[in-house]
């Protein structure tokens, strides 16, 4: 199991989104970059020039838009599935008990106050069962509804002092915590152990991780673009 809090560093210019792996010692653990050219999103993830794990998304990246994404290991094994959806700002859950009813409650509130709905990502096992999630906590949520949002992550420098943060749970328990740093030049993204998991178990969980970190970091910058 690695030394937690990892780092991932983006490089300032890139063809491609990629990021750099450290460890709380700063030991570069591994690098993650999405392929180039491929019919599907894919992306590696590698170390002295091994690969350790894949990411594969299960749709065409030319006639689909990927949302369901194939975690293997570097021979070939399947670890589990990701699959993206989307978090609403308003939590239901409380007071409405059946699962189709606070979905329309939901869309219908956020409908009417003009809520964003954030992308959200669920961990699945090889047999594609829910094992746990990737979102965006509720300080986050609650922090994209607000007009000032809008206007500062137009701004030239400032939108780089936005710093999103998601929680990433297994079964019904927390086990990391990550968070994008204030930084002027590069992007740096924190991710603490939280909680307990198997050395089993952290493949799926870091490499879940790994889309996410890629996935959010390019919604970030196409939301200030």
């Amino acid at each position: 199991m690695y030394k937690y809090p990892l780092k991932f560093t983006f490089p300032l210019f890139s063809l491609t989104p990629q990021f750099q792996a450290t460890d709380a010692s700063g030991r570069a653990l591994f690098s993650a970059a999405k392929k180039l050219i491929s019919s599907k999103e894919e992306i590696n993830v590698t170390s002295s020039g091994r690969t350790y794990f894949k990411i594969v998304s299960q749709e065409s990246r030319i006639t689909d838009i990927p949302s369901n994404w194939d975690v293997s290991d570097a021979g070939g094994k399947a670890l589990g599935v990701v699959d993206d959806d989307f978090i609403s700002a308003i939590d239901t859950s409380s007071f409405i008990g059946n699962p189709a009813g606070r979905m329309m409650a939901e869309m219908e509130l956020s409908r009417a106050f003009n809520l964003k709905a954030l992308k959200m990502y669920w961990i699945k096992n090889p047999a594609g069962e829910k094992v746990g999630l990737i979102a965006p906590d509720k300080n986050s949520l609650y922090a994209q509804q607000l007009p000032l949002y809008d206007i500062v992550r137009k701004l030239p420098i400032f939108y780089r002092f936005i710093t999103p943060r998601y929680y990433i749970r297994h079964g019904d328990e927390t086990v990391m915590y990550m968070e994008k740093k204030r930084t002027l030049l590069q992007d740096t993204y924190v991710l603490e152990a939280r909680g307990k998991f198997s050395d089993a178990e952290e493949p799926l969980l870091l490499n879940s991780v790994i889309l996410a970190v890629l996935y959010e970091r390019e919604q970030l910058k196409a939301l200030y673009a």
